[in-house]
């Protein structure tokens, strides 16, 4: 199948190839677009996005590797089929540029047919891509239009009610004050909360791909779990009023991640636990160190979920809200996962309905850590 409408960048310096290219695209109704150097390459791509790129290897100015490196530092063009020419490389380079990021090459000569097969080949292939992760995020498409309006609304309608009550009534004792207060307070910390939450899932949405921040992240020092759990213990009582539900043991041991991720780790699944129990249940939160991992596990009495319930979480997504009333965008546990994965640890989730639910995040021994990175930097010394 041809795909008529796509747009092709050439960049070659040999003219008579990239003549002869140019032709035999065109021929096929490709919209081309030329170049001599990966320098003229990048201009193209800020005034033209093309849907995918012919490149010879050896170019003055820039080669194609160069090229190559440049194009896949921008987030907005990395996705971009990159399609490489050749004439006399060798093997192990051919390998490195695909190791670098490009999707195919070709050995020069070669024909007509082969040129479009290829081409052909890759824009489907992106095109199945695209369609595979458009399909992926169609849910979380819906959740986002059905839920976050009902999560604005409803902090926004009690910050903006009460506080009209308060401006518009005549005469209210200091016990309503107090009341009406607390109502807006409340509102104002749960859209907050919602705010922060957006905010850092787009943050992560970017880390995850950033190869480099997540080294810089992982190299972080550790964070006494303990003291974490404490602290995002207390700050739960005090938002949920539930003082004294949430039980802590466990050992004084330090995990490989920074303080301010492991504390939001434990706030949303506390926060979780808490949401989904009832007021008269105990939630339990322990840690523990199992060889050269920290084990922190958080026990709830709630509802709990199903299986297919707990496969299913993905962003903004959120169970039996017709039945539940339930607040947040359902972004706590897709943050969770991600922080986690981020710093090279694990969560598992068992749960069984109207029994309760147990999370267990895993997260690499500090203490261990340590002991790797001195003998690495002794045999780098050596």
């Amino acid at each position: 199948m041809n795909d008529s409408a796509k747009t092709i960048l050439v960049i070659e310096d040999d003219l008579p190839y990239k003549m002869a290219i140019s032709s035999m695209l065109s021929a096929s109704n490709y919209t081309i677009l030329e170049a001599e150097n990966g320098i003229e390459g990048l201009k193209h791509l800020q005034q033209d996005r093309p849907d995918l790129i012919l490149c010879d290897v050896n170019m003055p100015m820039m080669n194609g590797m160069e090229f190559l490196n440049e194009l896949k530092k921008s987030q907005e063009f990395s996705q971009i089929p990159v399609v490489f020419l050749t004439g006399n490389v060798e093997m192990s380079d051919l390998r490195n540029a695909m190791n670098e990021g490009a999707d195919d090459y070709l050995t020069k000569p070669f024909t007509a047919e082969d040129l479009l097969n290829t081409i052909e080949t890759r824009l489907s292939k992106n095109r199945s891509v695209h369609q595979y992760y458009e399909s992926k995020y169609d849910d979380v498409k819906k959740c986002i239009t059905q839920s976050l309006p009902h999560e604005y609304r409803t902090p926004l309608n009690g910050i903006l009610g009460f506080s009209q009550i308060m401006r518009d009534e005549p005469v209210i004792s200091s016990g309503e004050i107090k009341e009406y207060s607390s109502m807006i307070y409340h509102s104002g910390i749960r859209l907050l909360h919602l705010l922060e939450n957006l905010n850092l899932y787009a943050q992560l949405k970017l880390w995850v791909q950033d190869k480099e921040m997540i080294r810089e992240l992982r190299r972080g020092s550790g964070t006494p779990v303990l003291n974490a759990i404490q602290i995002a213990a207390k700050s739960n009582e005090r938002h949920k009023g539930q003082l004294g539900s949430i039980i802590i043991s466990g050992q004084d041991v330090v995990a490989c991640i920074s303080q301010n991720h492991l504390t939001k780790i434990i706030e949303e699944l506390l926060d979780n636990a808490v949401k989904y129990s009832k007021p008269e249940t105990r939630i339990y939160v322990s840690c523990v160190e199992i060889g050269k991992d920290v084990e922190i596990e958080i026990r709830d009495e709630g509802r709990g979920m199903s299986d297919e319930q707990i496969e299913k979480i993905t962003a903004f997504q959120q169970f039996d809200r017709g039945s539940f009333e339930q607040q947040g965008a359902g972004l706590g546990l897709v943050i969770c996962k991600n922080l986690v994965d981020i710093y090279n640890g694990s969560l598992t989730i068992k749960s069984t309905p109207e029994k309760g639910t147990t999370v267990k995040v895993i997260f690499p021994n500090a203490k261990e850590n340590k002991v790797m990175m001195n003998l690495s930097l002794t045999m780098n010394k050596g």
